[in-house]
This record gives C-alpha cells, sequence and structure tokens, in this order.
C-alpha cells in the first residue's frame, strides 16, 4: 500500500515538473507575430466592459473587411493581464480591446494599466505600431499614456480617435454652447495640464476627435457638451502630424451611443484604414 502511494506521489511530482515546465515555456512563446500590420487598440470609458466595444468591433470587421480578429485584455485590479482570444501571424489589424476590472479608477491609473498593455503586447506579439480608439474617459487615458507614458522604446501610437472625450470636464459654465470657438469658456485645472504637456506628444501622430451633438444646438452628448470634447483641438493642433474633427448630430448621438452608431463606425474606418 505505502508502495503504491509512494509510487503515485512520484508519479505526481513528475507531472506537476513537466506540465510546469511546460507552462513556463509556453509563457515566453509569442502567440503570433504583429510586426507588419497595425493593431487597433481599444480603451472603454468609466463604468465600461467587454461589450462596450463589442458592436463596433463587428461591425467594422463585417463591414470594412479591413480587420480580422480580436483579443480582449481584461486588466485585473491587481495590475494582471488576462488574455481572451486567439491572434495569428496572418490576423489583419486585429483589435485588441482593453478592459479594466476597476473600471471607475483614476485617469492615471488606467494609462498606466494602458502602459503596461502596450508593453506587454509588444512582448507577445511583437508590435512594432498600432492605432488606438477611447471612448469617454478611455479618450483622457489614451491621450495621458500619448504625453506622459509613451517613450522611444514603445510600439508607435500612429494614429489617435477620442469619442465623446470630456478633455475640459462636463460643466457646461466652462464649455459654451459652440463648437466654432478659439478657446474654452474656462480652462479646467485637467484641460491645462494636457495643454501644457503637449510638447511630448509624438509630431508623427494623426488625431480625430469625434463629438456627439444630441439636438443639434452644439450643447453635447447628453452627457459631455461639445465643447470638451473639442477642446482636444487645444491640445493636438499644431502638435501633431494631423488634427480634423467631426461632429455627429441625432438621437444616435447619445454619449453611451456613440460607439454604436454606423455614422461613427464610417468616420473611424475613413481615418483608420
Amino acid at each position: 500500500m505505502w508502495r503504491r502511494i509512494a509510487l503515485f506521489g512520484g508519479c505526481l511530482f513528475l507531472a506537476v515538473a513537466v506540465f510546469g515546465s511546460i507552462k513556463a515555456y509556453s509563457a515566453k512563446v509569442k502567440d503570433a507575430d504583429l510586426s507588419k500590420t497595425t493593431p487597433i487598440l481599444l480603451v472603454h470609458g468609466t463604468h465600461g466592459t467587454e461589450n462596450s466595444f463589442n458592436g463596433m468591433i463587428s461591425r467594422m470587421i463585417a463591414t470594412y473587411g479591413h480587420s480580422s480578429d480580436k483579443v480582449i485584455i481584461t486588466v485585473k485590479k491587481d495590475g494582471t493581464l488576462v488574455y481572451d482570444g486567439t491572434l495569428s501571424d496572418k490576423s489583419k489589424n486585429p483589435f485588441i480591446q482593453v478592459v479594466f476590472e476597476n473600471n471607475d479608477a483614476p485617469i492615471d491609473q488606467e494609462a498606466k494599466w494602458v502602459d503596461a498593455v502596450i508593453k506587454d503586447i509588444q512582448n507577445k506579439y511583437n508590435v512594432t505600431q498600432f492605432d488606438a480608439i477611447g471612448h469617454s474617459n478611455g479618450g483622457l487615458a489614451l491621450t495621458t499614456y500619448a504625453e506622459k507614458l509613451a517613450d522611444d522604446a514603445a510600439p508607435v501610437m500612429e494614429k489617435l480617435v477620442v469619442i465623446g472625450t470630456p478633455f475640459n470636464d462636463l460643466d457646461e459654465e466652462d464649455n459654451a454652447a459652440t463648437a466654432d470657438f478659439i478657446d474654452v469658456a474656462n480652462r479646467t485645472e485637467a484641460l491645462q495640464d494636457y495643454i501644457a504637456n503637449n510638447g511630448k506628444l509624438d509630431s508623427k501622430l494623426q488625431v480625430l476627435s469625434i463629438a456627439g451633438d444630441l439636438d443639434d444646438n452644439q450643447v453635447s452628448d447628453g452627457v459631455v457638451p461639445v465643447q470638451s470634447a473639442l477642446s482636444s483641438r487645444l491640445i493636438f493642433a499644431n502638435q501633431v502630424a494631423s488634427y480634423s474633427e467631426k461632429i455627429v448630430t441625432g438621437s444616435n448621438a447619445q454619449h453611451s451611443d456613440l460607439h454604436e452608431n454606423t455614422a461613427v463606425d464610417a468616420i473611424i474606418a475613413n481615418f483608420i484604414y
């Protein structure tokens, strides 16, 4: 009896040793080589989930045919990255969706998580360049990353799309009801910080800012004032290779619906592809 237990224990130890070594080895093997394509990184806004960009990703793949495959990277509260999905060497402009388990974290923390994801996909997939799309505060996290955390060793962010991003916060008193402005009604501390650091942006970056105008009166998308979203011009214009703006109007321009709007899909596809 004892011999059988000892034998079983020895076999179990051997199995753990073998499979443990396989797991460790597999972790070092790149899942795919994406060095010859441009992945598209997506970052949701506050309280967003993996469902935030699911619809847009599916529509973009089906409608435009310039992207294939997607992977979801969940950033756990302790910073651990969990991958769901598989990419291959044949993946074309694949979508890499970033999901924060703590989806109400400060922007600076989200930017650090974005930085961790970018470094990980550089190692895992040999990513050398990428495009990025951020909805709402996801656009702030990407902008903070671009200004404060990106370095010469990191993959190059070639194009950035910000959708309904509150660069000058949400107060209508700080944001007049007009899209035709040289400056906002009042610069918030956050906007001033973005402007102060815009000299650190990559001069080759291309930026598209999309604002929602729910009632076609240049007030807001129901959450973010149009002027706040378009105060991106004070940050990016004359600092990057190209900067453009689009205003989407109508009932589908509501803040949470912007990434479910096919007009927004088309604007992004025209810019990204």
